[in-house]
């Protein structure tokens, strides 16, 4: 039988690097996708020393040249799972925000997920149990002040999320978005030095519902999952 394989963007830190070693662990080959390709190296040099198999796509997600150069290098390869991952986010008032921030988070948050989603899947067609999973965030049901540009490439991406489902469902692809509260990744060490960990998520436990997604059988989906601490909000 051919190995499956997934591909995760953002995968070489944080949640994306959880989803990964979780894949790995199930025998899954992990193509690992990003920008900092010595995290994504290192990354990958775990996954080997526990038995795993991956590959390393180095790219800025933001550029179409690269997406496209990624989607090239992966034509005719297997795909069973596409995980976006790679994120990024501002806390910052409206009127606080420039142009460019605001550009950045929505080619990264979500043009990004839509073009290469649209670029590779012809490769998902291909597979018999095909996933996409947008891991968006808990500000598109939860109204949060301070974070306007984050939440509106989060809640795009939860409507591209919806359209898709719907668009692929006569072909079998489950479109799913999981929304994490807060979670414990350097992303928030960063922005929230001293937070009590105990409001975090786990990059594990969401790593681990990204596998229950993609374990499904063929035709089965799920509704959309959003998950937090009990502790926190």
């Amino acid at each position: 039988m051919t190995q499956r394989c997934a591909l995760i963007t953002g995968a070489g830190s944080g949640i994306g690097r959880a989803i990964a070693l979780r894949l790995a662990a199930a025998g899954i080959l992990v193509r690992l996708a990003g920008r900092t390709e010595s995290k994504l190296r290192a990354v990958a040099e775990e996954i080997t020393a526990l038995g795993g198999s991956a590959q390393v796509h180095a790219l800025d997600l933001e550029g179409d040249d690269a997406l496209g150069r990624l989607a090239d290098a992966l034509s005719g390869a297997r795909l069973d799972a596409l995980v976006h991952c790679a994120g990024d986010w501002l806390i910052a008032a409206l009127e606080d925000t420039s142009d460019a921030q605001l550009d950045h988070l929505l080619r990264l948050n979500l043009r990004a997920p839509y073009v290469l989603t649209r670029r590779l899947l012809p490769n998902l067609r291909r597979s018999d149990n095909a996933s996409i999973i947008n891991i968006g965030s808990i500000v598109t049901t939860l109204s949060v002040p301070g974070v306007s540009a984050y939440t509106a490439s989060k809640v795009g991406l939860k409507g591209l999320t919806g359209a898709l489902a719907a668009e692929l469902r006569e072909e079998l692809i489950r479109v799913v978005m999981i929304s994490p509260g807060p979670a414990d990744t350097p992303m928030r060490d960063a922005a929230s030095p001293g937070i009590d960990k105990s409001l975090l998520v786990a990059p594990q436990t969401i790593a681990d519902l990204v596998y229950v997604v993609l374990s499904l059988p063929r035709g089965i989906t799920t509704s959309d999952f959003s998950l937090h601490s009990l502790r926190w909000g």
